[in-house]
């Protein structure tokens, strides 16, 4: 690794509360391996751990979400969705579980790879229409009537 990559800015966190509490930081620690490489492309990122699987949130800049589920079956299954609060447009990017429904998914040669998987995420990216990042906000959160309603920008 070069000093310039070492260099690379992340994206910020995600503007939530639960980044203090920690459960969600052992799921965050979990998946830094898929989380690191996508802040460093710019996305913001969050996570859940569901019973089986973990669920990686990526925000490209604009109002669309990509999210990355597994891995599971052997594989991963990335969508895109857009916008990210109503899904009206929905299309799978990857998918490279080998024991989804037959057949396997179109990727199911790469298994549990990662290069493949952020290749195909890339390719994704760049082909959305380009949008400038918003803000992060960096207002600090106050008691009062707003306390609990956190201003999340992308």
């Amino acid at each position: 690794m070069t000093s310039s990559e070492r260099l690379r800015p992340l994206a910020p966190l995600p503007d939530h509360r639960k980044t203090e509490d920690p459960a969600w930081q052992r799921a965050w620690a979990s998946h830094a391996y898929l989380t690191t490489p996508l802040r460093e492309r710019g996305m913001v990122c969050d996570v859940q751990q569901g019973l089986q699987y973990g669920l990686v949130y990526a925000y490209p800049p604009g109002r669309d979400s990509v999210l990355i589920i597994g891995p599971e079956d052997g594989g991963w299954l990335v969508t895109h969705q857009a916008p990210a609060e109503d899904w009206t447009d929905f299309a799978v990017v990857y998918d490279s579980r080998a024991d989804s429904a037959p057949p396997a998914g179109p990727d199911a040669e790469h298994g549990r790879e990662i290069g493949p998987l952020l290749a195909a995420i890339d390719a994704h990216v760049v082909r959305l229409p380009r949008v400038p990042a918003a803000p992060v906000s960096t207002v600090p959160r106050q008691a009062g009537p707003s306390a609990g309603k956190p201003t999340r920008t992308r």
